[in-house]
């Protein structure tokens, strides 16, 4: 699994996973039980022995067309010589759900891998990608035979189809639940929380030890830059209501893939650097993560936050992908304007020259996107 696969993460899992439950024969599931609910700081045992894992990457990753907006779960990352890592359960909890997603049906990509679903309906954590489940758990789902799949969609550049099976399994501490391969020398997996439908920080639900195996692993994925502003685990709700800064959606509808909005949001890693994360809607701008110095006055780069409905148009300079880090320059000929009209419409173009080409006007390709 290269990196552009697994940070390609399914876009529809968690609207799956709170409203699906494509049943296999063995559903009995209970999850209306108290015990099954997450409880802040009750689990003692990191998925991954943290000596392998390189970097847990905090909430609010962009990687668009899949992950245009700020990611609500967090993503471990293990560069190791080993074929395979264990993943564990983390305390004595509830296996509500196990699911399983075909990438890339009849390409030369084709592949398998799983989601595990822990707690309840309410309140639940998820890991993603991975690549094989325990002997236990494949029982559990009889190997998915007899379980309806839902439509297969694309997102990202791949398709995908997704299919869940409710179960009812008792996981004990430190349990082995599943494996994660190593591709290149590198595995990863999803971790996420989700609370009443809301993402949350999975890092609340372990321990005080257990987070402190975690904590320093926060970072880029490479391990090479470790966030240090607060919170260190990060944020993915960073709208600021009357600015551009947030999601922006390009069609009226707020459901389904990310591949055509856009967002004007801070790094997750580095949040005093603000990025726009780009689908595939801009004409003549390729999807992406783009990067620029932030000034505090005029009309050229200015911080998202600062842009209001005040009737000026503003420039920004872009950066190639992970700009200003070592080895990147700004792309040349090229420039973003973009206009806040209203609380809830932002106008966007990308332009075949930089922010010293006035005036700022648009034309036929202007991008309106709404929120």
């Amino acid at each position: 699994m290269n990196r552009t696969t697994l940070l390609r993460v399914t876009v529809l899992v968690l609207s799956l996973l709170s409203c699906k439950k494509n049943d296999s024969s063995n559903n009995n599931n209970d999850s209306s039980n108290p015990a099954y609910e997450l409880v802040k700081g009750s689990l003692t045992v990191p998925p991954f022995d943290t000596a392998d894992v390189t970097a847990l990457v905090p909430l609010g990753n962009l990687n668009p067309p899949g992950h245009t907006f700020p990611t609500d779960h967090m993503y471990f990352y293990c560069f190791t010589n080993k074929a395979s890592l264990n993943i564990k359960s983390p305390g004595n909890i509830h296996i509500l759900r196990i699911g399983r997603t075909h990438y890339n049906a009849g390409l030369t990509n084709d592949h398998y891998d799983y989601t595990i679903v822990l707690g309840s309906d309410s309140s639940y954590m998820y890991w993603g990608h991975v690549s094989m489940l325990s002997p236990r758990l494949l029982a559990a789902v009889n190997n998915f035979i007899g379980v309806s799949c839902d439509v297969s969609y694309a997102t990202g550049g791949s398709t995908y189809q997704q299919c869940f099976a409710s179960v009812s399994l008792a996981a004990v501490l430190g349990e082995i639940l599943g494996i994660a391969n190593t591709n290149n020398g590198l595995a990863g997996m999803d971790l996420g929380v989700t609370i009443k439908n809301l993402g949350a920080n999975p890092l609340d639900y372990f321990d005080a030890a257990a987070r402190a195996m975690m904590e320093p692993k926060l970072g880029s994925f490479d391990g090479k830059t470790r966030r240090t502003a607060p919170p260190v685990w990060g944020e993915f709700l960073l709208d600021k209501v009357g600015t551009a800064q947030g999601n922006w959606f390009r069609y009226t509808t707020k459901k389904g893939a990310e591949d055509s909005n856009i967002a004007l949001v801070p790094d997750n890693v580095i949040p005093s650097q603000l990025a726009f994360s780009v689908g595939t809607s801009i004409p003549g701008l390729k999807t992406g993560v783009y990067y620029f110095d932030t000034q505090n006055t005029g009309l050229i780069n200015r911080k998202f936050s600062d842009v209001t409905a005040d009737g000026n148009t503003y420039c920004y300079t872009l950066g190639y992908p992970n700009f200003p880090f070592t080895g990147n320059t700004l792309i040349p000929n090229t420039s973003m304007i973009v206009k806040l009209e209203n609380i809830s419409s932002l106008s966007v173009e990308k332009r075949n020259c930089d922010c010293n080409c006035i005036p700022y006007l648009f034309t036929g390709n202007k991008i309106t996107y709404i929120r």
